[in-house]
C-alpha cells in the first residue's frame, strides 16, 4: 500500500510499534522489509546447509530451496534436517544481494526483487528453476495455470504420515471446497480491530464481533457516535497508527474479501456486480454518518497481528484496557477472522527430487516458528514461551526508549481462538487493489455513480489480470 494517502498520527508512537515489531524475531523470516536491520546473512549467496528428503535414506540428493529474504529459521531448519538425513543436501539460495537496513538500500532491494522475479519466472517457465521456492513476489497463479507446481493436496492425501489436524486447517486451505493446493504456508497473520474496551463499555453499546456483519457494525457504530462518548467516530480509516482517506478504507475491505471479487487463477473479476455496488454505497453511508473517521482515532482501529508478541504489543500500544475484535463480514461471507498466509512454499513440478522436497517442506511446517506458526504445537510453544518470559521489552530505536510491560496471559489465551476462527483470506497487495484505491475517490466525492465507478474498476482490473 506504501502509505497511500496516509497521515502519521504520532511519530513517537509509530516508532514504538515499529520497535515492538522489530523485537519479534519470528518476523524476520517473513517480513524483512518491516524489520529493518534483521537481515544478517549476506544475500545473493548459496549456502549448503540443512537438507530434508526421504527419511529412509537412499542415494544422495540435493534440494535447491530459493527464497528472497535471508532467514535464520530456514538456515536452522536446513542444518537440523541435514544432520538427521545424511543423504540429503539443501542449497539455500537468497535473492537479496545485500543486508537490508534502516540506512537505505531500498533501491537496491527493489532491483533485487525485480531480478529475482524475472530470473525465477523465466527458469520456471522453461521447466527448470529451484526444487522448493518461497512464492512471495512470484507469479504463483501463472505457475499454477501452466502446471509448474506440484499438487500438494494430492501429496497430503497420499502421505499417511501427514496429519491435517496438526495444523490450522482453515488457514492451510485444505478445506476450500475441493480446490487443489499448490503451495503451503509456514505461517500466517490475522487482520482485525483493536477496540478501546473501557470506552465502548461506557457507552452501553453491545458488541458481538463473533457474528456481526457490516450492517450490524453500521447500527453499532451509529449508536457509538450518538453516545457522545470518548470518540467522535466508531472506527478510523487506516491501519495501526496511520490514518488514511476513503480510498484506504475501501481498499482494506476489498483486501479482506479479495476472493469475493477477484479470481486470479481463472483471470476473472466481478466488480461490476450488485454486491460491489452495494459495498461502495454501504461504506459511503458510514462516512456520511460519521461512523468512519479520516482524521482522528475512533473506538476501533484496524490492525494486523504478525506473532503472539506482536499481538500483546499492539494491544499495549493502544492502551491498558483494549481488546482484539474480529472484523465485520459481508452478508454473503462466513463469519470469522480475516487472515493472510505468509511464507507460502511450493514444489517445482519439474523437480527431480520432489519426494525429498515434500519431506523437507513437511519438516519446515513442523519445526519453524515464523510469525503465527501454521503448526498448532509450534503455535502453542510460542504462546507458552511468551508466558514464561513474563514481560515484553520493545527494543530502543534511535533515541526512542520503550517501556517494558507484563505479558497479559488472559489476553494471550484468546489468541488461539482467533486463529481457529480464521475464515477469510486477505490479499494485502497487488495492482488490482491499487485500481480500487485510485478509482473510488470520484464516487465518494459525488463526481460519479457507484455503477460507473464499478464498471471502470472492472475494466481496468480485467486488463491487469490478462496482462
Amino acid at each position: 500500500m506504501k502509505n497511500r494517502g496516509l497521515i502519521i498520527l504520532t511519530v513517537s508512537l509509530i516508532v514504538l510499534i515499529m520497535a515492538a515489531c522489530s523485537n519479534n524475531r519470528s518476523m524476520v523470516d517473513n517480513e524483512a522489509s518491516q524489520e529493518p536491520g534483521k537481515t544478517t546473512v549476506p544475500s545473493g549467496t548459496t549456502t549448503n546447509t540443512n537438507p530434508d528428503g526421504n527419511a529412509s535414506g537412499g542415494d544422495q540428493k540435493t534440494i535447491v530451496f530459493s527464497v528472497f529474504w535471508p532467514s535464520e529459521q530456514y538456515e536452522q531448519a536446513v542444518k537440523s534436517y541435514e544432520a538427521a538425513h545424511p543423504n540429503i543436501k539443501i542449497k539455500l539460495q537468497y535473492g537479496l544481494s545485500e543486508p537490508y537496513s534502516n540506512g537505505g538500500g531500498s533501491e537496491q532491494t527493489d532491483a533485487d526483487i525485480e531480478k529475482f522475479t524475472t530470473t525465477t519466472n523465466s527458469a520456471m517457465m522453461a521447466g527448470k528453476g529451484p526444487d522448493l521456492v518461497d512464492l512471495r513476489y512470484l507469479a504463483a497463479d501463472d505457475y499454477e495455470r501452466h502446471h509448474l507446481l506440484e499438487n500438494l493436496s494430492a501429496r497430503m492425501d497420499e502421505d499417511h504420515t501427514f496429519r491435517k489436524t496438526d495444523y490450522f486447517t482453515n488457514v492451510l486451505g485444505s478445506e476450500q471446497g475441493g480446490k487443489s493446493l499448490y503451495s503451503l504456508p509456514l505461517s500466517f497473520s490475522l487482520s482485525g480491530m483493536v477496540g478501546d474496551r473501557s470506552a465502548i463499555t461506557a457507552t452501553g453499546v453491545k458488541i458481538n464481533d463473533r457474528s456481526w456483519t457490516w450492517d450490524d457494525f453500521m447500527t453499532a457504530g451509529k449508536e457509538l457516535v450518538d453516545a457522545n462518548g470518548k470518540y467522535k467516530a466508531a472506527i478510523v480509516s487506516g491501519e495501526g497508527l496511520q490514518v488514511g482517506g476513503t480510498d484506504y478504507f475501501v481498499r482494506s475491505i476489498v483486501a479482506d474479501n479479495y476472493s469475493r471479487f477477484v479470481d486470479e487463477t481463472n483471470l476473472k473479476a466481478s466488480f461490476d456486480s450488485p454486491e460491489f455496488n452495494g459495498l461502495l454505497e454501504q461504506i459511503k453511508s458510514m462516512f456520511d454518518a460519521g461512523i468512519i473517521s479520516t482524521s482522528e482515532r475512533g473506538y476501533f482501529t484496524n490492525v494486523s497481528i504478525l506473532s503472539p508478541e506482536d499481538y500483546l504489543t499492539t494491544l499495549n500500544v493502544f492502551g491498558k484496557d483494549t481488546e482484539f475484535y474480529i472484523k465485520p463480514h459481508a452478508d454473503q461471507e462466513a463469519a470469522g477472522t480475516s487472515y493472510e498466509t505468509r511464507s507460502d512454499i511450493g514444489i517445482n513440478a519439474n523437480s527431480k527430487v520432489k519426494d525429498a522436497a515434500w519431506d523437507f517442506l513437511k519438516y519446515m511446517m513442523d519445526h519453524t516458528s515464523i510469525g503465527l506458526p501454521i503448526n498448532k504445537e509450534r503455535f502453542a510453544d510460542a504462546v507458552q514461551a511468551l508466558k514464561k518470559q513474563g514481560t515484553i521489552t520493545p527494543p530502543t530505536i534511535g533515541s526512542q526508549h520503550s517501556e517494558s510491560f507484563k505479558v497479559d496471559e488472559a489476553q494471550l489465551n484468546r489468541l488461539e481462538g482467533f486463529a481457529d476462527a480464521a475464515s477469510r483470506k486477505k490479499n494485502a497487495s497487488g495492482k488490482v487493489l491499487d485500481i480500487v484505491s485510485a478509482n473510488t475517490a470520484a464516487y465518494f466525492a459525488g463526481q460519479k455513480s457507484a455503477e460507473d465507478v464499478a464498471k471502470l474498476i472492472q475494466n481496468k482490473a480485467m486488463t491487469v489480470l490478462n496482462e
